[in-house]
């Protein structure tokens, strides 16, 4: 059994797609060590060709899975995540790279801890250097045993990790037991995944460094599906799609808090100040709809404990108490405006 299976979904990533596997290839774990998944989503360039070349180059460590339509990140992860037989699974996207060192480090951790997922640490770059090495954060590791609610608030609403998957390693045994999965068909598709991850973990290790590069590529397909009006939904469709696997899954009565504010800080709070200040509008009948949710979902969400320690509950209050209609949109801009300017996003 290879140690870790990292997959990669790739589109029309012809640019970078060497520089990411060559920081595969040479990670200091082995690459005899790695199961490299490389899912092509039916790209328009030379990414396929590309992709192949490298999956001849080493062929016992690198599958190429070639998609005939484009599917969108969450299914093709979806999909590597079927053909996975690591140990571990990890998630590198085409355009981004790790420091040589990563895997080794992640695994070491992951390994002497048992733990369900090893966090680590991302740093955004412009460019790609040989020189860029460093990624001591100079804080000492955690490990956290989570079997509460006080564990997973001291998790998820310290900094101490992001809704993204690609700075985690996740046991596959642990995917596969709580059938994690990407939300498919929109942009903004990790909280699936991660949310029901986190709340399903016992063990959760903490990483302080930074391993990971996070390329600001403004190619991106994220960022340029972020700029379309038809994407701007997208959060608010998987946080909908995840409140479901949240209640069926029996977290919401586990764990109503934590739910509970997560979903008005990601669902709500979220949507507006990811979109709005870029310039996207709303129309009336959206925004209503999105408070009625709410209040359908959780109308006491004001006495949450966790969301009265934040300073964004003053806004979600007047972002819920305001009456919107087709002439008066610009009031409710102006408020996510000044949320942005004041606090913006907490978690």
């Amino acid at each position: 059994m290879k140690k870790i299976s990292v997959i990669v979904p790739v589109y029309n990533a012809e640019k970078y797609i060497d520089r990411c596997f060559s920081s595969l290839v040479n990670q200091t774990i082995g690459i005899e060590q790695l199961e490299i998944l490389a899912v092509d989503d039916c790209s328009a360039d030379k990414s396929l060709e590309k992709a192949g070349e490298w999956e001849k180059k080493y062929p016992e460590s690198i599958a190429l899975i070639p998609l005939q339509s484009n599917v969108m990140q969450g299914a093709a992860r979806n999909i590597a995540i079927s053909y996975a037989t690591g140990e571990y699974i990890a998630f590198l996207d085409a355009d981004d790279w790790l420091l040589p060192m990563a895997l080794e480090h992640i695994y070491e951790r992951a390994v002497k801890s048992n733990a369900d997922i090893t966090g680590y640490f991302s740093r955004n770059a412009t460019s790609f250097s040989e020189d860029d090495l460093s990624y001591d954060m100079g804080r000492r590791n955690e490990f956290l045993k989570i079997s509460g609610s006080a564990d997973l608030i001291n998790l998820l609403f310290s900094g101490r990790t992001m809704r993204g998957c690609w700075d985690k390693m996740y046991k596959r045994s642990f995917v596969e037991k709580h059938s994690l999965k990407f939300a498919e068909g929109v942009f903004d598709e990790e909280s699936l995944f991660t949310i029901p991850a986190f709340l399903s973990a016992g063990r959760y290790y903490i990483l302080y460094e930074e391993l990971h590069r996070y390329f600001e590529n403004h190619e991106s397909t994220v960022f340029n599906l972020a700029q379309k009006t038809e994407h701007r939904d997208d959060n608010a469709k998987t946080w909908f799609m995840l409140y479901g696997v949240l209640k069926e899954g029996g977290y919401l009565a586990r764990e109503k808090v934590v739910c509970e504010a997560l979903f008005v800080q990601n669902y709500f709070n979220r949507s507006f100040l990811i979109n709005i200040p870029r310039g996207l509008k709303y129309d009336a009948s959206t925004v209503e709809s999105m408070q009625e949710t709410l209040r359908a979902f959780f109308p006491d969400f004001r006495d949450n404990p966790v969301l009265q320690q934040m300073r964004s509950l003053k806004y979600t209050e007047r972002l819920m108490e305001y009456r919107v209609n087709d002439s008066n949109m610009g009031g409710f801009e102006e408020i996510v405006r000044e949320f942005a300017a004041n606090v913006g996003n907490e978690l």
